[in-house]
């Protein structure tokens, strides 16, 4: 074989990233979701050990995530990406059964070209290049972290990592009791709607944020609509950390400047939330660095982040 022909023999990662079909979703079991819609993932390859490429496709609307004030992807549906990435990932190369439990501890996600997301006539294409460390027993409990740089029309546009452990039903049953607070529920404050229609560049069901009388303009009351098509499109029996991510961005862009867009989140997932007790949501600003956020519940810290909002 001559030295031009090794030259011009593609290699097993670009074989395979040019192999990654686009034109169905994977099953949507494999990334914990009841509707076909919800599903962003089409296509899976391992590469070597620990390395993975991932393909999905965004739409150019959906009923949850839309597009910011200046025509570019939302945010919040790469970090949903990501994480339906880990759970199809842990599942089809892994082996982890269906039915174990995903308790995610951390997502980070960093874009750093808000350029390359722009809405365009067509659904997007991109392309997640995951790295897998992982330790543990697939069958009672495993350990993952996933480091991923999505790609877009070839060229990486940004970066997330993700900390995840796997149980199965026995494990879920003591992580999710473990420090539960089972006293009956007190009576709940009405949350008066908000007076403003549009909150953060929500709408409708999707505005999460809801004003509470005798609090400052740093704190609000987490509206939880059990019927929401999105976060509540399969029943669950706590808050969905996607919930809580979205409220933090909401948030963000109150204590912002309105023509502002997320750029940087770095979440940590501390406890599960009660489905039947008020969340309150903080958000405190930091002098020359990112805005603090904060989900409690009583005084239970559901999750907290760091957020960076630049200019649209």
């Amino acid at each position: 074989m001559s030295v031009n022909t090794l030259r011009s023999t593609p290699s097993p990662v670009a074989q395979n990233r040019a192999g990654l079909t686009f034109d169905r979703t994977v099953p949507r079991q494999l990334v914990h979701r009841a509707s076909v819609t919800e599903v962003f993932l089409t296509d899976g390859a391992q590469v070597a050990a620990g390395r993975f490429l991932v393909g999905a496709q965004w739409p150019r609307q959906h009923v949850l995530y839309h597009p910011d004030q200046s025509g570019r992807y939302d945010f919040m549906l790469l970090a949903e990406t990501v994480r339906q990435a880990g759970i199809f990932l842990i599942h089809r190369f892994y082996d982890v059964p269906l039915g174990h439990h995903f308790v995610f501890r951390s997502l980070e996600l960093r874009i750093d070209d808000l350029d390359a997301l722009r809405v365009g006539a067509t659904p997007l294409g991109a392309v997640l290049d995951v790295t897998v460390t992982a330790s543990g027993d697939t069958a009672r409990r495993f350990d993952a972290r996933l480091d991923v740089t999505l790609e877009v029309d070839g060229r990486p546009c940004a970066y997330a990592s993700v900390s995840v452990v796997v149980v199965d039903a026995r494990g879920y049953d003591i992580v999710r009791h473990r420090g539960r607070d089972l006293t009956p529920a007190p009576a709940a404050r009405t949350a008066a709607p908000s007076t403003t229609p549009v909150i953060a560049g929500r709408q409708d069901a999707n505005v999460l944020l809801r004003t509470v009388a005798g609090t400052d303009s740093s704190t609000w009351l987490l509206h939880v609509d059990l019927q929401h098509p999105g976060y509540f499109e399969h029943p669950s029996d706590h808050v969905p950390g996607m919930m809580l991510l979205e409220a933090f961005r909401q948030a963000g862009h109150l204590a912002a400047a309105r023509d502002c867009v997320l750029a940087s989140l770095e979440a940590r997932f501390r406890s599960f939330g009660e489905l039947c007790r008020p969340i309150v949501i903080r958000s405190a600003t930091r002098p020359g660095g990112p805005l603090h956020l904060i989900a409690l519940q009583g005084e239970r810290t559901l999750a907290e982040a760091d957020a960076l909002f630049v200019r649209a």
